[in-house]
């Protein structure tokens, strides 16, 4: 499978002094194609048709796999919390119809979009929400089937690729950095403190002989 890179990468809260709360949301995706992983996902370039070996039926069910990776803990401290915050799985299929399952870790999502009415040979795209699993998807694996015609009749279909999309953030409490020490007073020896008077004292005296 061709993985993309991490795509977006947003600093929610500064704080003053880079103190406070912390928020980093990241969205990450994987593709799955036959460019890189030989499944049954139709080559890209080849037209697609009934009598294609990519064009699989009802006893031809099969499954793959989505793997993304999420950027380590940020905060200095190791206090990061992860939340998966949003999660789509989007697939790209032909001549796909209403009895076309696709399961994730064991659950239904739903079934392929169907083409307009009098065009069945046609790409449609459905785009199913993995909130009700994004648990599964703490350890950056989904594994996904799809139950062809969810019988023994009908027609067959053709997937041309699969995108998982997974939005998270993580969230830690920078503190605030250690104050300077304020620096000692500097106390004068007692010996300095006795020069200083009688300095004093004898500029005195000067001033009051120049004054007379």
């Amino acid at each position: 499978m061709r993985r993309i890179a991490l795509v977006t990468s947003v600093l929610l809260a500064m704080g003053v002094a880079n103190a406070g709360p912390m928020s980093l949301t990241d969205t990450v995706t994987d593709l799955a194609n036959n460019s890189s992983d030989g499944l049954w996902f139709l080559p890209s370039g080849t037209s697609p048709s009934h009598d294609s070996l990519y064009y699989r039926y009802f006893n031809q069910d099969w499954d793959w796999d989505h793997a993304v990776t999420y950027l380590g803990d940020p905060s200095p401290d190791a206090s990061g919390v992860r939340t998966l915050l949003s999660g789509t799985l989007t697939v790209y299929a032909w001549q796909a119809d209403e009895a076309d399952r696709i399961i994730a870790d064991g659950t239904a999502l739903g079934n392929l979009q169907q083409p307009p009415a009098g065009f069945p040979d046609t790409w449609t795209t459905k785009v199913f929400n993995l909130a009700a699993i994004l648990a599964d998807l703490e350890d950056g694996m989904l594994d996904v089937d799809i139950d062809i015609d969810t019988g023994i009749t009908g027609s067959g279909v053709i997937v041309g690729w699969s995108q998982l999309s997974v939005t998270y953030r993580w969230d830690w409490y920078e503190q605030d950095p250690e104050p300077e020490p304020e620096p000692e007073p500097v106390i004068p020896a007692p010996g300095a403190v006795v020069l200083a008077s009688i300095g004093a004292g004898l500029i005195g005296w000067l001033r009051r002989r120049e004054s007379l």
